[in-house]
């Protein structure tokens, strides 16, 4: 995966610049992010493969909006092994994306000190 969580001059260019919808652009994912891997968890403990499609798609969607390529690569994977039906790779998938999600979280809190 890549070095950098969040492609940062994309992301400022995406919200023009603003620092006050680049502050609410985050707020809003990280609220939403919560939702979103808490029912991933849920759908691999229970071995729900429509429930995991669809969460990790979800959560894909969200960090697509924030520039943030390894989350939506990790995440995307989710959404494939979801889609496979077969869920033996979910738990080590899963590992990634809260690797991910952390790392995006950080630069996140970072990028809002800033402004």
């Amino acid at each position: 995966m890549s070095d950098a969580p969040v492609d940062k001059e994309a992301l400022f260019e995406l919200v023009d610049e603003d620092p006050e919808f680049l502050k609410r652009l985050i707020k809003t994912f990280l609220d939403d992010c919560s939702v979103y891997m808490e029912g991933i968890r849920e759908a691999i403990e229970t071995e729900d493969a429509d429930s995991l499609t669809r969460e990790a798609h979800g959560l894909k969607g969200a960090v697509s909006n924030l520039q943030a390529e390894p989350a939506q690569e990790a995440a995307r994977r989710l959404e494939e092994i979801g889609r496979s039906d077969t869920l033996e790779k979910a738990p080590g998938a899963l590992q990634d994306l809260e690797e991910e999600i952390q790392r995006l979280r950080s630069v996140l809190k970072a990028y809002t000190d800033e402004l």
